[in-house]
């Protein structure tokens, strides 16, 4: 199940962003476990979900948003410097893992890309997340992403 929000139309404009999440849906819907992505702004807000109940999404976005912006609190993190970063968080509980990524870059704010899998590895489904959150990042920003295959060529 996808759910495709009202957005502002510039985020879904931008060329490659809904290929990216068409991509991301792709492979978590391959995934004979549960799995679900949850793309939202850092305030709470989603912007596109897959695997999630309509019923779900608010309070789910919301505390995306909450644990990530404690995490990056607690540690002191702080974004000094232009270069923007992705910052990772990750959760295991039980068998079911769950990687937060920010989302830098964006001119409507920073987003947070958050995926959840159950038979996956927790470092296949970081390195994953990651480098989809690079990729939005790159695209959001217009910007090749420090760390991103690109910006090494």
């Amino acid at each position: 199940m996808t759910v495709e929000l009202t957005t502002p139309p510039l985020f879904w404009s931008v060329a490659g962003v809904q290929e990216l999440w068409e991509s991301l849906v792709e492979v978590l819907h391959a995934n004979n476990h549960p799995t679900s992505a949850l793309l939202c702004t850092t305030a709470g807000e989603t912007v596109a979900a897959y695997g999630l109940s309509e019923t779900d999404l608010t309070l789910t976005s919301q505390r995306t948003g909450r644990v990530f912006a404690a995490r990056s609190h607690s540690s002191g993190i702080q974004q000094a410097s232009a270069e923007d970063v992705i910052e990772i968080l990750e959760i295991t509980t039980g068998q079911q893992h769950t990687v937060i990524a920010s989302v830098p870059g964006s001119p409507q704010g920073d987003h947070l890309l958050s995926v959840t899998a159950e038979g996956v590895s927790l470092p296949l489904l970081q390195a994953w997340t990651r480098c989809a959150a690079e990729d939005l990042s790159e695209l959001l920003s217009g910007q090749p992403s420090p760390s991103s295959s690109l910006a090494a060529e």
